[in-house]
């Protein structure tokens, strides 16, 4: 049975499209992005554009997701390109990266927005985002990026389950973030880098089957998170995983024992600036 509340909800969050004549929906294919192209597209139709920036830290598995996302949706999905690498405030990946980042999703974006006259711009940012600092999220408003789910008062229960009603084949999916993230702050950026963290996320996929993979990139040290119902396979297999992962380059390999944690590569941060 479909919630009163969810259904006014998703409800609300169409309204709040059909405020302009036109949109663009930066797109992940997270179920945050992806939500707010289906409630656009219902609201104002062809008038309404999801766009994917491709950087060297978005996988090749997140583009097709967003591809194949899209298209369930029946939103035009528009693809340009960023080049993080050439930003030297990126690649020396201190804690503000994401300002870099999405500094350069708006510039990227920007020439799109004005060739197609569209009067707004959107971003999947929600209410539990702004519990911690998010430098990107402040690059974003910078660059006049709205976020209805945050305007709304939208977390991410109310979004997933939004996208379940809608049916929305992502709505569980976990959440993801680009290849940078697993990179310890203070090492620098590297095409290298991202490749071999790319790479060796499917090699540990493919041995563990694990829904979520990271590999941490501490210097030339891996340390390898999965989600909890994984951590059994990944300790069995945890020499073929080392020897696979060795031979990408890594010089030592390590299975975190509480699984997949979000936000990691902070705390390590933090842990190594307090010894």
């Amino acid at each position: 049975m479909v919630s009163p509340l969810t259904d006014s909800n998703f409800e609300r969050l169409q309204i709040w499209f059909r405020n302009f004549q036109s949109c663009i929906v930066a797109f992940s294919a997270g179920v945050d992005s992806s939500l707010l192209a289906l409630a656009a597209k219902k609201a104002l139709g062809e008038k309404a554009y999801a766009v994917t920036s491709v950087s060297p830290a978005f996988a090749v598995s997140e583009l097709q997701e967003a591809r194949r996302v899209a298209m369930e949706i029946g939103i035009e999905l528009i693809e340009v390109t960023q080049d993080d690498l050439e930003d030297p405030g990126y690649v020396k990946n201190e804690v503000t990266r994401c300002y870099f980042c999405r500094s350069n999703l708006s510039l990227a974006i920007r020439p799109l927005m004005l060739s197609l006259s569209v009067d707004v711009c959107v971003d999947g940012t929600h209410l539990d985002d702004l519990q911690k600092p998010r430098p990107g999220v402040v690059a974003l408003r910078e660059n006049g990026f709205r976020a209805p789910l945050v305007e709304l008062r939208f977390g991410k229960v109310h979004i997933r389950e939004m996208a379940r009603i809608a049916g929305l084949s992502n709505w569980n999916r976990p959440s993801e973030a680009c290849l940078s993230s697993r990179v310890a702050y203070g090492q620098k950026i590297s095409l290298e880098t991202l490749n071999r963290i790319e790479e060796a996320e499917k090699i540990v996929r493919a041995i563990t089957n694990a829904k979520i993979v990271r590999v941490r990139t501490l210097g030339q040290s891996a340390l390898v998170e999965v989600n909890r119902e994984s951590l059994s396979s990944a300790f069995d297999k945890a020499d073929v995983i080392s020897q696979n992962l060795k031979e990408l380059g890594f010089e030592s390999v390590e299975i975190d024992r509480d699984g997949y944690v979000s936000g990691k590569m902070l705390e390590l941060f933090v842990n190594s600036l307090e010894r």
